[in-house]
């Protein structure tokens, strides 16, 4: 038996939102989806990318200023973050900003000083659109009468930087699955691929389209209607550097957050406290602990 045990809110009605819902079919049917962003969105994530290519161009030490590691805000160099075990670290700078650190990097200047960061502030706040009304969507499907979880102050957006010809291991992010809702994904150059049942295959974007990776949270939150994404970085030893921007989206702690859809697969289990803990599987502090400052 199959039941519900999210709490009606009573005044919200369900949104008819004909992307949204061919977004969610795709994912039930597939385990991934493609999202069409529009030419706005487009050209914001384009204006990051190439603002990241030359924040990632520039010395160490300039690069590495920006960075407020108890919080897990910005610069992160190689060897601090993994996919599957310490000894193999994510061969990737990257640079991240947390919706919840926003009072912190203001009051460290970086509205102003640090180019990055202000483009993916805006970046975020756009595609925060795209999955709100995608969760809305599957509240009105599993749970209707209910809102979608709120996920602003929890989730941020990340660009990676890859050197590939650097590098002689052939996977430069061993496979994993992120451990959150949903991740939005997107790249100019080849790299990622998602497993199916015939191994990992390469993914192909078009210029306007994002990838949606499920994560185990979502699957827990759909009573394993919508499995986990497991997907890696294959290295391709061009010379080129390989850029890539993920939205990780994570569910706010200070919210009752039950699934949409109870079963066996998810009988007493908390999903705030299982995204609270998720990060540590990457060699990233809990979500509590880099909300605090207590990240290093």
């Amino acid at each position: 038996m199959q039941s519900n045990a999210v709490e009606r809110v009573h005044d919200c009605n369900p949104v008819d939102n004909p992307a949204a819902r061919l977004l969610l079919e795709e994912l039930l049917a597939r385990g991934h989806a493609k999202l069409k962003i529009s030419r706005e969105t487009r050209r914001q994530v384009d204006h990051a990318f190439a603002t990241a290519r030359a924040y990632f161009a520039t010395p160490f030490p300039e690069k590495s200023s920006f960075a407020l590691s108890q919080y897990v805000e910005g610069y992160r160099e190689i060897g601090l973050e993994y996919s599957q075990v310490k000894e193999r670290p994510d061969l990737t700078e990257s640079f991240s900003l947390w919706n919840r650190n926003r009072a912190h990097t203001e009051a460290a200047g970086w509205t102003q000083s640090c180019p990055i960061h202000q483009e993916l502030r805006r970046t975020i706040d756009d595609l925060s659109t795209y999955v709100a009304d995608l969760f809305q969507t599957m509240a009105d499907k599993w749970a209707p009468g209910t809102v979608g979880p709120r996920f602003q102050r929890a989730s941020y957006i990340q660009v990676n930087y890859y050197e590939p010809a650097q590098h002689s291991r052939d996977i430069l992010q061993d496979g994993h699955e992120d451990g959150h809702l949903i991740t939005l994904v997107t790249s100019k150059t080849p790299g990622l691929e998602i497993q199916t049942d015939n191994g990992y295959v390469p993914v192909e974007l078009a210029d306007d389209e994002m990838l949606i990776m499920p994560g185990s949270l979502l699957t827990l939150m759909t009573g394993g209607a919508i499995p986990p994404l497991f997907h890696q970085v294959k290295n391709s030893y061009r010379k080129d550097p390989r850029y890539s921007m993920m939205f990780f989206v994570n569910p706010e702690g200070n919210q009752v957050l039950e699934p949409w859809v109870r079963n066996e697969s998810n009988a007493g289990i908390s999903v705030i406290d299982v995204a609270n803990a998720m990060p540590l599987k990457f060699g990233l502090p809990t979500l509590e602990d880099g909300t605090e400052g207590r990240g290093n």
